[in-house]
């Protein structure tokens, strides 16, 4: 009898372990929007990338508080869950900014299979290389692994990211719907870029008797410059201490588009890829025009060579893409906002409940 109850304790203890630990199934679904479903991780993942942006809403919020005080104060550690964003509680604007995510990407999804459009083979290709370099070297694997997100699903998750750009570019771009003429967008890249020859240095590690001399050095090259006595690349060479490469044999030709100028840096405004704290600076220069620039807070200096972005038809493909972006985004936004509040959605709250925003693990430091 004894040994009946021992056999029967066992077999209990099994049955409750048992539930307890599988509970929550391996791609287990946890969001269903229209026809896609969403595991478990997939939703976490989305609630990660939500924090991550609520974080940088109250970072930028704060700082801009601090810049309109006239005395600045000690930096104190923000506690992020008793902030608001919107009018939200911090944690509720999480929530329900990871399940918006996901409605939209359901709906970016849905939009590119009613329209018969797929990532191309160069797309897949890039999406495996981009999430393992930003897993391996970004160190993101040591963020999203303790959390319980795979390498898997962070590459879903990225690739679901370019259905986006996709549907866009078929809606706005050439021969699209609300196809953006040419010449806008060409006005559009002239009003936000520029480009120029950059020599750049930082003070952060240099001594001030260091920082003087190469401002002097900056200052006697931009006269060499000036006076033509010495070209953008012999002092770019020099101060980078590069090498002259002696003229080698013919290398293979790719149809890979170039520059005219190969030495010439792209500097966008404030909101594009390219945005530099120099812009306003450049873009007032006349072309060609010579000039030395410190940064406001003194940290560090540019030696610039101001370039004819109109002189090169290489700018205008390599933006075009970025300055439709920059005219329709928004409308953009907002129709894909709206479409995916048609969508039907499907919480599973058993699955999405053991996720908690105040749970979320920050990679650990390292020295």
């Amino acid at each position: 009898m004894k040994a009946l109850k021992k056999i029967c304790a066992a077999i209990l203890a099994i049955m409750m372990l048992a539930a307890m630990t599988g509970c929550h199934k391996k791609n287990e679904v946890a969001v269903t929007v229209g026809d896609y479903e969403f595991t478990s991780a997939y939703y976490m993942t989305a609630l990660m990338a939500a924090d991550s942006e609520a974080k940088t809403k109250v970072d930028e919020a704060k700082a801009e508080k601090e810049d309109s005080k006239e005395e600045s104060k000690e930096t104190e550690e923000t506690d992020y869950y008793a902030e608001k964003i919107d009018g939200k509680k911090y944690v509720e604007w999480v929530e329900d900014k990871a399940i918006e995510n996901l409605k939209k990407i359901a709906a970016y999804k849905t939009l590119c299979k009613e329209n018969k459009l797929e990532l191309d083979k160069e797309t897949e290709t890039n999406v495996k290389s981009y999430a393992e370099y930003y897993w391996s070297s970004y160190g993101y694997g040591a963020y999203y692994e303790p959390n319980g997100v795979s390498i898997d699903t962070y590459t879903k998750y990225m690739r679901d990211s370019y259905y986006s750009s996709l549907y866009f570019d078929h809606v706005y771009g050439e021969g699209g719907e609300k196809e953006i003429a040419a010449d806008t967008v060409k006005t559009k890249i002239n009003e936000n870029f520029v480009i120029a020859n950059i020599l750049s240095a930082s003070f952060s590690e240099m001594t001030e008797e260091d920082a003087k001399s190469t401002k002097d050095k900056f200052n006697d090259y931009a006269t060499e410059l000036k006076e033509g006595k010495r070209s953008f690349l012999e002092i770019y060479n020099e101060y980078n201490k590069v090498e002259e490469k002696k003229e080698e044999t013919k290398t293979e030709e790719t149809d890979e588009p170039k520059p005219k100028d190969e030495n010439a840096s792209i500097i966008g405004a404030e909101d594009t890829t390219y945005e530099s704290e120099y812009y306003k600076d450049i873009k007032a220069m006349a072309v060609g025009e010579v000039k030395v620039i410190e940064n406001e807070d003194e940290s560090g200096i540019i030696l610039v060579v101001k370039q004819d972005l109109a002189a090169d038809e290489y700018y205008y493909d390599t933006l075009d893409t970025e300055a439709r972006h920059l005219i329709a985004d928004e409308e953009y936004e907002k129709d894909i906002t709206d479409y995916a509040k048609k969508l039907d959605c499907e919480i599973n709250k058993y699955a999405v409940s053991q996720f908690k925003v105040k749970k979320i693990k920050a990679p650990e430091a390292t020295a």
